[in-house]
């Protein structure tokens, strides 16, 4: 019985032109216009997709460490012009001063890293900070112990320590991957200095910044208009279809049509369950042609085809549980009036808060969060969230959010939903 319900209902919805021009033609047509119109302004800008924070703490200086580094030249009986001539040479190739200097100030490294550099902190405290997701540390005594090493063959290694924030892998990485290019230039200096090759000129040109581009490539994309605006789309006219279902419903009380079938022994559970499973069914068929339409039309690559299909889904089972209750709050009110208000108002508001028509981000990251509270907006940010290529865990506390919205609808379809025929 209650697959045959949910097969009326489904007649009921391709019989009508209205709902289909609505749920489908309309979305693909704006979705085309659009990724067409504003291509070119979201995708041609040169703002990088993501930029990484980090920290120098730089706990000495060649200055602070110049009369040490004499010390031990004196020690290994260098004096008078050589030791000048070396003094000169270290000094010019200092390693920590090439990375601020010369890498992280060129113009490509400044649109991955933004740096900032201070002597001393309380790392136990400064690596609680989520806005920084890299420390360097570089010790008191680490030119010393570097020209040791490079230029005396000393056992005492130049130590540093990298600390990474965890929570953004891929701005992590981004880090990581400089101070990597970074420590292997200047590791390699006495190699380098053997065969007459100067460390400055070959450690400002490493290339870090196709190192980023590949770590980049590889963990997040820039997400283009037609992605964008696709998911926007989606998400926006799902929430047309708890209020065709609805209405429908109150048609079919109006022509006797439901009481017939509670006379039939059909339970108004069992009807309320009908109009669930098929507010899911549609709205999961809507999306999956919508995502079709992107993938054959505008030749977008979906990644990470799990994820997406969980947050599809999940998506798909609020629609149906709105569409319950929906037509539970029309059954007892008797008229179009929630359904119109809904279409009016709500639709339009969860839209804009959600992102749909622009990411409401650049405008106020409260309003962005709020926007994530929603159904639409928590959907819409856990698409681009792995359609960048964050990792799947990102997408949870989003299904938490749509979950909860749909057991309260469930809840107050069951609460309010009549136990009897409908009466006029």
């Amino acid at each position: 019985m209650l697959f045959s319900l949910i097969i009326k209902q489904m007649k009921m919805l391709i019989r009508n032109k209205q709902p289909l021009i609505i749920l489908l033609v309309m979305p693909l047509v704006l979705i085309t216009i659009l990724s067409n119109a504003l291509g070119s302004m979201m995708d041609g800008g040169e703002e990088v997709a993501i930029q990484a924070n980090l920290l120098i703490v730089d706990d000495s200086s060649w200055v602070q460490e110049e009369e040490a580094i004499k010390l031990f030249l004196e020690q290994e009986g260098v004096t008078g012009p050589p030791m000048d001539a070396l003094l000169s040479q270290f000094k010019n190739s200092d390693p920590v001063e090439l990375l601020k200097n010369t890498i992280l100030t060129s113009d490509e490294m400044k649109k991955y890293i933004v740096t900032d550099y201070k002597q001393t902190v309380d790392l136990k405290v400064t690596r609680q900070d989520k806005n920084i997701d890299g420390i360097l540390s570089i010790p008191s005594n680490f030119r010393l112990n570097y020209i040791k090493s490079v230029y005396f063959n000393n056992a005492d290694f130049a130590e540093l320590s990298l600390y990474l924030n965890q929570d953004n892998d891929i701005r992590a990485s981004i880090i990581e991957s400089v101070i990597a290019d970074w420590k292997s230039g200047y590791t390699q200096s006495a190699a380098l200095l053997d065969a007459g090759l100067s460390p400055e000129k070959v450690m400002s040109s490493v290339n870090s910044v196709e190192k980023i581009e590949q770590v980049l490539e590889s963990n997040e994309r820039k997400i283009p208009a037609s992605i964008y605006y696709t998911v926007g789309m989606l998400v926006m006219f799902a929430l047309y279809i708890p209020a065709f279902l609805a209405g429908f419903a109150l048609q079919e009380v109006q022509w006797k049509v439901y009481d017939r079938i509670l006379l039939a022994g059909v339970s108004p559970i069992l009807y309320a369950l009908s109009i669930f499973f098929t507010g899911t069914l549609v709205a999961f068929i809507q999306q999956a042609i919508m995502l079709l339409f992107g993938m054959f039309v505008l030749g977008i690559q979906w990644i990470s085809l799990e994820g997406m299909t969980v947050i599809v889904i999940s998506y798909s089972v609020f629609v149906g549980a709105l569409s319950a209750l929906m037509t539970t709050l029309q059954f007892r009110t008797k008229t179009e009036g929630i359904a119109n208000v809904f279409n009016g108002i709500f639709i339009t508001v969860f839209s804009f808060l959600g992102g749909s028509f622009f990411n409401i981000r650049d405008i106020s990251e409260i309003l962005g969060k709020v926007g994530d509270l929603t159904p639409n907006g928590a959907t819409m940010s856990a698409i681009l969230s792995i359609q960048k290529g964050q990792d799947l865990s990102v997408i949870w506390p989003f299904m938490f959010a749509i979950y909860l919205l749909v057991v309260v609808c469930v809840l107050l379809s069951i609460v309010f939903f009549p136990r009897r025929g409908v009466a006029e």
